[in-house]
C-alpha cells in the first residue's frame, strides 16, 4: 500500500460523460500538435527542497554511471511517498525506464552539470467533467545553473510518465505544479469506477436470473432453477444443513433437497414476481 508521509494527494471526481471524453481526446490532440511551437521556459537551479545530483567537472560520465547515481536519488524522492520498500523499489525501477532518454542526454551532454528532482503535483482534467490531482516527481537537467522545461520529465508517483505535452511542461515548470488535459490514466478513478460498475452489473444480473428462475419454478418449470443452482455450485462447496441461518441464494447450492426447498420457500417470500 502507498503511505503518504510528506505530501498530500487530492482526488476529486465528477461524472465522466462520453462527450467529455471526446472533448478531452480532441484537446489532447490539439495540445500535442501545438506543443512544438511553444518556447521552453527556464527556472533557476537550486530550488528549495529539491534533491540534487551534481556531476564532478571533468570526470567521464556514461549512461550506466548516471543511472546508478540517479537511482539512489529517485529512491530518496519516493521515500516520502512509499513506506513499503518493495513498493518503492518497484516505482524506482519504473522511473528509471521512464527517464532513459534523460539519462542518455545527461551522459552525452557535457554542459549538463547535474540533475534536480522535486516533488510536485499533477492535475489531470478530462474535458470539464473530471479532475484528478495526484503526486508527481519532476526530474530536470541542470545547465548553466538553470533547468529548462525542454530538459524536464514529469512522472506520476508510480514512476510512469505523466504524459505532459511540451506546452504543459513549460507552463508548469515555474510553478512546480502541472496540469494535463487528456484521458484518465490507468491509475485513476476511471478504472475504479469501471470495476464498481462491473460488480453492480454482475449483482443485478444474478438478481434477474434468480427472479426469472423463481417465476419459471412457480409456473412448474424447474429447468432454470436447476441451471442456476449448477452455476452457483461452480467448483463445489460444503453441504449446508441450516437454511434458517444461511443466505437463501447460497442455499440453492446445497445437495440436500430439503435445504433447497426451504430456501425456495424463503426466497418466494422475499421476491415479488410480476407474472404479467
Amino acid at each position: 500500500m502507498v503511505a503518504i508521509t510528506s505530501f498530500q494527494s487530492m482526488f476529486q471526481t465528477t461524472s465522466t460523460a462520453k462527450a467529455a471524453t471526446t472533448s478531452a481526446a480532441s484537446s489532447t490532440s490539439t495540445a500535442a500538435s501545438s506543443s512544438t511551437a511553444v518556447a521552453p521556459t527556464q527556472r533557476a537551479a537550486g530550488a528549495s527542497g529539491a534533491i540534487k545530483l551534481e556531476f564532478t567537472a571533468g570526470q567521464p560520465r556514461t549512461a550506466d554511471s548516471v543511472r546508478d547515481q540517479l537511482r539512489g536519488k529517485i529512491d530518496q524522492a519516493l521515500g516520502g511517498i512509499y513506506k513499503d520498500k518493495d513498493q518503492r523499489a518497484k516505482a524506482t525501477d519504473e522511473s528509471m525506464k521512464s527517464l532513459a532518454p534523460q539519462i542518455e542526454k545527461a551522459a552525452a551532454s557535457k554542459d549538463v552539470s547535474g540533475i534536480e528532482i522535486r516533488a510536485t503535483t499533477v492535475e489531470q482534467t478530462v474535458g470539464s467533467a473530471t479532475n484528478i490531482r495526484g503526486l508527481g516527481v519532476e526530474v530536470g537537467l541542470v545547465r548553466d545553473k538553470k533547468v529548462s522545461s525542454a530538459d524536464t520529465t514529469v512522472l506520476d508517483y508510480q514512476g510512469k510518465s505523466a504524459g505532459l505535452t511540451g506546452a504543459e511542461t513549460a507552463k508548469g515548470l515555474a510553478k512546480g505544479t502541472y496540469s494535463h488535459q487528456g484521458e484518465a490514466s490507468s491509475a485513476s478513478a476511471t478504472e475504479a469506477g469501471s470495476a464498481a460498475l462491473s460488480k453492480a452489473r454482475n449483482a443485478l444480473s444474478k438478481v434477474q436470473q434468480t427472479t426469472d428462475a423463481l417465476r419459471a419454478y412457480r409456473n412448474g418449470d424447474t429447468s432454470q432453477l436447476d441451471a442456476l443452482r449448477a452455476q452457483m455450485q461452480g467448483g463445489g462447496s460444503a453441504t449446508q444443513t441450516q437454511p434458517s441461518t444461511m443466505d437463501p441464494t447460497s442455499a440453492l447450492m446445497s445437495k440436500d433437497a430439503n435445504v433447497r426447498k426451504a430456501a425456495l420457500s424463503q426466497m418466494t417470500q422475499v421476491y415479488k414476481v410480476n407474472y404479467r
